[in-house]
């Protein structure tokens, strides 16, 4: 029984990780009104990092949920 559960939080938190993931890449850079040399490279490196953090999240709730499932699946 707590695997199922396990199995049901790993796929939970694998979907909002999910969507976090698609909004951080998705998001579009703002441009600014008093734009300096470095914001806009700051900004982008922002988001080369938010994205890359989100992903390896995903990447390891994804690993868990595979595993997950295969314990469930293989005690049924």
């Amino acid at each position: 029984m707590e695997q199922m559960i396990l199995t049901l939080l790993s796929v939970i938190f694998f979907c909002l990780c999910c969507d976090q993931f698609i909004k951080a890449v998705l998001a579009p850079i703002p441009l600014l009104k008093t734009e300096r040399v470095y914001a806009r490279g700051a900004m982008r490196l922002g988001k080369v990092y938010k994205s890359a953090a989100w992903g390896v999240m995903t990447g390891m709730f994804l690993v868990g949920t595979t595993f997950s499932f295969y314990q469930v699946f293989t005690t049924l």
